[in-house]
């Protein structure tokens, strides 16, 4: 690959990758157009052929579309490099893969890139709007799991999220949502340890009565604060009030 130029004055153009890429944030341009006068551009933008129905060929861009921004903004010429794409597929991959140590990539900007080849991100991202469940255990447990971390994170990352039996595991959700309404509500990643406990202690339960549960817990809340305090705790108290 070369690095070639694309001149300021240039009728040329770039085209963006709508319902892939994750929309312009002016903030992040801002920041790219300072550092590039200060610093110079330290690398190219990166763009690929992606072709039409009717034989038509246009760049887009796969990887810089806010320094492609920030370099306009400045009245600079952008350098930019092409790869290869085969289909669309290889495409959302290599988006993925370019961005993959990018600290400026966000889970949601994964799912969004793959929901364009997968129902099951789009599905994601919907639990997601419609739950106040933090993304990795809401994710974790649609794919019938109970104990979420980096697994999880890698599988979104890498385009091979699957939800597993929808109905069973949104019910879970259900479930999840009416304890955080009893327990002491906190942010999304703070009620984390409380839902994947409760998802364990659910996933290893085999008589169940969530209504029993839920007014057994609200009698006992003082006791489900000190159970946080200590590992293991949590699930002895929901086996309690089961």
């Amino acid at each position: 690959m070369k690095n070639q130029i694309l001149k300021k004055d240039s009728k040329q153009s770039f085209s963006y990758l709508a319902g892939i890429n994750r929309p312009i944030n002016p903030a992040q341009v801002t920041k790219l157009a300072q550092s590039v006068t200060k610093m110079g551009i330290i690398r190219p933008v990166v763009v690929a052929y992606i072709a039409f129905i009717d034989g038509t060929r246009k760049l887009f861009i796969i990887d810089g579309q806010h320094l492609f921004n920030a370099l306009i903004r400045n009245n600079m010429d952008i350098p930019y490099v092409i790869i290869d794409v085969k289909d669309k597929t290889d495409l959302v991959e290599k988006i993925a893969l370019l961005n993959a140590s990018s600290k400026n990539w966000t889970m949601l900007d994964y799912i969004t890139a793959w929901a364009s080849l997968s129902k099951d991100y789009i599905k994601l991202n919907h639990y997601y709007q419609v739950y106040d469940i933090d993304l990795a255990t809401l994710a974790t447990i649609l794919m019938n799991g109970s104990v979420d971390g980096s697994g999880t994170v890698r599988t979104i990352k890498n385009g091979q999220f699957k939800i597993v039996d929808e109905k069973f595991n949104v019910s879970i959700l259900d479930y999840v949502t009416d304890l955080l309404k009893v327990i002491p509500r906190m942010a999304r990643n703070d009620n984390r340890y409380a839902a994947r406990e409760y998802v364990k202690f659910l996933r290893n339960t085999k008589t169940y009565n969530h209504k029993k549960f839920i007014e057994n817990l609200k009698k006992n809340k003082k006791e489900f604060i000190l159970a946080t305090q200590e590992d293991g705790k949590l699930v002895e108290l929901f086996t309690k009030l089961k």
